[in-house]
């Protein structure tokens, strides 16, 4: 297979026009069209049809498109392990959460001088597409991950309700998911997946309450709470003062699992699991997580 040929096939399906993909590839119009040409002849079919208003894909390139562009992907692993090879560390990508990114992993490559290639924030629901599109080498997330990758359970975080000090239920030592019905609750939304495992647990417990509000964080949620409204339900720790109520089902801790998760087939697996082992052993020393149940 041509690789100059797949690009160029690339830069006119996602531009619509020979002229600006020649420039996308930096060659020229006549040698970009020569290759496209070629790749017609390859697949016995026309993949575009030209005209004054530019290049349209015809359905043979359709089809072809997921495929050149999955093999572009590929290719690019294929480099990116080639050059990383004679390395002691491999940079990773690391795709997680906003918060986790804010909290624990910019906070650890800081303090330890570990050096990232990047971090890449997703909301939970997004992580695995970006593990699946080589978009990132590690995902950190709070859910079980597929089983057609690697994973490992980091640790278990404690889900708390947050009050104000002058709220009738500060004195209490934590409470139970049955009384939540009874609370006008603050909860993260269904993009999250502190809002996601919430409700398994409680469906589980056949708990049924309808939220005060869903909020995009629970940094916002905490806010609001400080200002006089309701309760608010996370798993992050207290601000402006918030008194955290563990929250029991059946005086057993209601907790999130953090996993971390990699393509089964990466080609930098250990270093992958060295930075895990760094990161847990970092976090142990922190006594911000200390309320943490480390694996």
């Amino acid at each position: 297979m041509d690789i100059m040929a797949c690009l160029s096939f690339l830069a006119v399906f996602d531009t619509g026009s020979a002229t600006v993909a020649a420039q996308r590839r930096f060659i020229s119009q006549p040698a970009l069209s020569r290759q496209i040409q070629t790749l017609e002849k390859k697949c016995s079919t026309g993949l575009f049809t030209r005209s004054k208003t530019g290049m349209q894909p015809t359905h043979a390139a359709r089809q072809l498109e997921p495929i050149i562009r999955r093999l572009m992907t590929n290719v690019k692993d294929v480099d990116t392990a080639i050059s990383e090879f004679g390395r002691d560390t491999v940079p990773l990508t690391i795709a997680c959460p906003i918060l986790v990114a804010e909290g624990v992993v910019l906070p650890f490559a800081a303090e330890t001088n570990t050096v990232l290639a990047d971090i890449v924030e997703y909301p939970t629901n997004r992580l695995h597409e970006a593990l699946s599109r080589r978009e990132a080498d590690l995902s950190l997330i709070p859910a079980i991950p597929p089983p057609e990758f690697e994973s490992r359970l980091l640790y278990r975080i404690p889900y708390t309700l947050q009050v104000r000090s002058d709220s009738p239920l500060a004195r209490r030592e934590s409470i139970d998911v049955q009384e939540l019905s009874n609370e006008n609750v603050i909860v993260p939304d269904r993009s999250s997946g502190t809002r996601r495992e919430l409700d398994r647990q409680l469906t589980m417990a056949c708990v049924r309450f309808t939220p005060l509000q869903e909020v995009s964080r629970a940094h916002i949620g905490q806010a609001m709470v400080r200002a006089g409204k309701g309760s608010v339900i996370t798993v992050d720790p207290p601000k402006y003062g918030l008194i955290p109520l563990p929250v029991t089902v059946s005086s057993t801790a209601l907790t999130l699992e953090e996993w971390a998760a990699w393509p089964a087939d990466h080609y930098a697996a250990d270093t992958i699991s060295h930075f895990i082992d760094e990161l847990l052993t970092w976090m142990k020393t922190k006594p911000i997580f200390e309320t943490l149940e480390f694996t």
